[in-house]
C-alpha cells in the first residue's frame, strides 16, 4: 500500500505538468486505472440550473455513453447532483433517488457491471462545480482508495482550472453561425438527424459543420467540442 501511495503521489504531481486538457485527461485516466478496475466520468455541473451538466472526459463504455446521451440522462442522473449531498465526496449508496426514472438509471448502471461508485465535487466558480464520479464493479470502494481518489481529483481540479483559464485568454477561433447552431443542439442532446431536421439541412451538412468546428477547437469528439466552446464563450446553452 505504501508503494502504491507513493506511486500515485508521483503520478498526481506529474498531472501538474500537463500543457493541455487532453493531456491532463490522459494522465488522470492512467492514475484512476492504477487504483482499480474503475471507469469514471468528469464533468461540470451548475448548482441551480440542473440541466447544465457537461461532460469533459469519460472511460465509460461507448455504447453506454451513447445510450446515456440519447435519453438525456445527464439532466436527471442522481449521481451527478452534488448539491443534494452537501458538496462533499459521497458514495452512490448515499444518492437520493427522487423518482422512477432515477431508479432506472441506477439499475442500468448495475446492469452494465457497476455496483457502486464514489463522487467527488470541487468548485470551478461560485455556481459551477467540477464533478468526478468513479464507478466500480465491486460492492465497495475501500476507504484508502477513496482517500487516494480524492487526492488525485484535487490535483486534476487544480490543473484543470489553470488550463481552462489559459484557454479563456487565447484568441478564439472564428466559427460560423451555422457551426454554432449545430453545436448548440449537440449540447441539448440532439443527434445528427435531429439537428438536420431542426435546421432543415442534410445529415452530411450537419456532420460537415461539426467536423470543421471540432478541427478549429482541436477536439476529437462532439462532447469535447461542447465543453471547449463553452469555456471560450463561443456558445451559451
Amino acid at each position: 500500500m505504501i508503494y502504491l501511495f507513493e506511486n500515485v503521489i508521483d503520478l498526481a504531481a506529474a498531472m501538474r505538468q500537463a500543457s493541455e486538457i487532453d493531456e491532463l485527461n490522459r494522465s488522470f485516466r492512467t492514475l484512476v486505472a492504477r487504483l482499480g478496475p474503475f471507469a469514471h466520468a468528469a464533468g461540470t455541473v451548475h448548482k441551480t440550473r440542473l440541466g447544465e451538466r457537461y461532460l469533459i472526459d469519460t472511460t465509460y463504455p461507448e455504447q453506454w455513453l451513447e445510450h446515456y446521451v440519447r435519453n438525456n440522462y445527464q439532466k436527471i442522473d442522481p449521481v451527478i447532483d452534488p448539491v443534494s449531498h452537501g458538496l462533499t465526496p459521497y458514495d452512490w449508496k448515499q444518492v437520493y433517488i427522487r423518482n422512477a426514472d432515477q431508479r432506472k438509471i441506477m439499475n442500468e448502471f448495475r446492469d452494465i457491471g457497476f455496483q457502486t461508485g464514489h463522487a467527488i465535487p470541487f468548485y470551478l466558480t461560485p455556481s459551477i462545480l467540477l464533478l468526478v464520479s468513479v464507478a466500480s464493479p465491486e460492492k465497495e470502494i475501500d476507504f484508502r482508495t477513496q482517500a487516494l481518489l480524492q487526492l488525485i481529483v484535487g490535483q486534476y481540479h487544480t490543473r484543470y482550472c489553470q488550463l481552462a483559464k489559459l484557454l479563456a485568454h487565447d484568441d478564439r477561433p472564428l466559427v460560423t453561425e451555422r457551426e454554432q447552431e449545430c453545436l448548440l443542439w449537440v449540447a441539448q442532446g440532439k443527434d445528427t438527424t435531429e439537428i438536420g431536421s431542426i435546421l432543415s439541412i442534410s445529415d452530411n451538412t450537419v456532420k460537415h459543420h461539426l467536423k470543421n468546428l471540432m478541427q478549429k477547437l482541436g477536439c476529437h469528439n462532439r462532447v469535447q467540442a461542447v465543453v471547449r466552446a463553452i469555456q471560450l464563450g463561443l456558445i451559451h446553452p
